[in-house]
């Protein structure tokens, strides 16, 4: 909590203000019951209405510093809360931006959603209106107590009684609700992440007549959610009654001694009264402060999550140097394994600049492992990647990825408007690329469908590109890295959801763009065969290297995949 709390001390003024609007309320709320009790003694049953009006006019004063003064505390307490809230939040996921792709492999995205909301809000609250409003039950408590001290030290008898028993049980009932609670988060975010699921894979879904089986795991999450919720409701239902009841026994019992001083003359009426008024207003703080404690704790909980990423450290650490102005690519003895599996085993090659290199072999072959090292996604454990000669490793990654352009199979596209699903390779020409952005569509052969839509390249697309066939989202996706126009193009079996024409239409394109160089990760042998060298992969090692015809002629793996696809050597060549 300490580490998050800076956040909170930039609005320190905002403290101070909301303090003192506490204290001035809370004072004022203390000598009510003082002018009541004048009221009583010195108007009513003394039949003298000489200090009447005077008496109105501090009830009217006081009401109105009350009103300031609470409002003051409420406004301003919920200020920390969300200048809090903006700080955490604002940094927790610049962190989390930071971080390599081991740590989202480790954590599902509805956690992730989890810490930056809900978590942040329990901390915000916590350091906002959770800590005057703890400020506030302590100086209302003490005050009270020692305004009923001044009457008649008899009128602390039953609050010194009753008050401990009041809190106990608020503190049973919130102690145990912790474990609820805790179960309660867990159950929102795997309620959330099934949903979630369900609804983004809804065409699946559909095609497989999975509605009912999806209508079913949901119905036992929010099933046990429910169960968790009733559990807290019948607990906060056993504490709740006796402690109303215990307050207005208090109430009672305060009432019945007060009557017994009276009687006995050790104090006067209008002093009963006040002393009614102060033992009734002692029993909210004991009431009110389990649940503050339960605050309290919920939020260090939260503030340890939140620390937990926050003390993360990328395992990929940005480098110092801009990438060169050479482009050439180079892997030299790189080697990669994942949990003690070795993914690559000694793969060296060049790509010089404007080359182009084919990369094929079996899923699971160490193919696309290859373009997340070239990224720097992932760092190898023997050998090293160099860009123009220089280690990446030394580079800042920024300027390393500014590099490359990246089309994969898997297509991403924001729920925004075509043009900005494009622009988002390059954001720093936006008001002079509407002809570069023409452009990419009709090399990525996208031109067709996106100017038959009626918004044309300014089209709002659901999210993840919801409404668009695969082969559309394929040829944004290729659109957006001819945007983008860096010196290497990565493609990651990025034309397999596209017809054997438009892959041709775009083969074409990449053939005319001189100085790009590419990395064509594929199965298809068309995707490939223009290369300037193809790499056959077999269980992460390069088993056969060599351009189209020289691999053919070798009749090994990539001939024996050629044939496959097209029938025997020599057809379709």
């Amino acid at each position: 909590m300490r580490k998050l709390f800076r956040y909170a001390w930039k609005g320190r003024w905002l403290y101070f203000f909301s303090l003192f609007g506490l204290v001035v309320a809370v004072t004022s709320d203390s000598l009510r019951p003082m002018v009541t009790s004048m009221i009583i003694d010195d108007v009513i049953v003394a039949r003298d209405l000489s200090n009447f009006m005077y008496y109105i006019a501090l009830l009217i004063l006081i009401s109105v510093l009350m009103a300031i003064g609470y409002y003051t505390q409420e406004y301003l307490s919920d200020r920390i809360s969300s200048l809090s809230h903006r700080g955490i939040r604002r940094d927790l996921f610049a962190h989390i931006q930071k971080l390599d792709l081991s740590f989202f492999s480790e954590n599902n995205p509805a956690e992730l959603m989890s810490r930056t909301k809900q978590d942040v809000e329990n901390v915000g609250f916590c350091f906002g209106f959770i800590s005057v409003f703890a400020v506030e039950i302590t100086v209302h408590t003490i005050l009270f107590i020692f305004m009923l001290a001044r009457i008649s030290l008899y009128g602390l008898i039953v609050p010194a009684v009753m008050m401990p028993m009041i809190f106990f049980l608020a503190f049973y009932a919130e102690r145990h609700g912790d474990e609820y609670y805790d179960r309660i988060s867990d159950e929102t975010a795997t309620m959330n992440d099934k949903a979630g699921e369900a609804l983004s894979g809804i065409r699946t879904v559909k095609a497989f007549g999975r509605e009912e089986l999806e209508k079913r795991k949901f119905r036992v999450h929010n099933r046990k959610f429910h169960d968790l919720n009733l559990k807290v409701d019948f607990l906060w239902a056993d504490t709740m009654a006796p402690m109303n009841s215990m307050a207005r026994a208090m109430l009672v019992l305060s009432v019945l001694v007060s009557g017994l001083l009276v009687i006995d003359g050790k104090i006067t009426l209008g002093e009963a009264a006040a002393i009614s008024v102060y033992v009734g207003e002692l029993a909210w703080p004991m009431m009110d402060l389990g649940w503050v404690l339960q605050a309290i704790s919920t939020a260090v909980a939260s503030a340890r999550k939140i620390n937990d990423i926050m003390a993360r450290e990328p395992k990929i650490a940005n480098g110092t140097e801009k990438a060169p102005f050479d482009s050439t690519l180079e892997f030299s003895g790189v080697s990669v394994s994942f949990d003690g599996k070795k993914v690559l085993d000694d793969i060296s090659f060049v790509l010089p600049e404007g080359h182009t290199i084919g990369i094929m072999g079996a899923t699971g072959s160490g193919k696309s492992t290859i373009c997340n090292l070239a990224l720097r996604f992932i760092d190898p454990d023997e050998g090293c990647v160099k860009l123009g000669g220089v280690d990446i490793r030394r580079m800042v990654l920024q300027s390393l990825r500014e590099k490359f352009s990246v089309v994969t199979q898997d297509v991403f596209l924001f729920s925004d408007q075509i043009d900005e699903n494009i622009r988002i390779g390059r954001r720093d020409d936006r008001e002079t690329d509407h002809d570069r952005i023409c452009d990419a569509l009709a090399r990525a052969d996208a031109s067709e469908f996106v100017y038959r839509l009626e918004q044309k390249e300014r089209t709002v697309i659901g999210e993840k590109g919801v409404g668009l066939s695969g082969g559309q989202k394929q040829r944004l996706s290729i659109a957006r890295a001819f945007y983008r126009n860096a010196p290497i193009l990565i493609l990651d079996d990025a034309t397999s959801a596209l017809d054997m024409e438009t892959e041709k239409d775009i083969q074409r394109a990449l053939e005319n763009n001189k100085g790009m160089s590419r990395i064509i990760v594929a199965h298809r042998i068309s995707a490939v065969r223009n290369a300037d060298e193809i790499i056959f992969l077999d269980r992460g090692r390069i088993a056969e290297r060599g351009t189209h015809d020289e691999l053919l002629a070798l009749g090994g793996m990539y001939s024996e995949t050629y044939k496959a696809q097209y029938g025997e050597v020599g057809n379709g060549r």
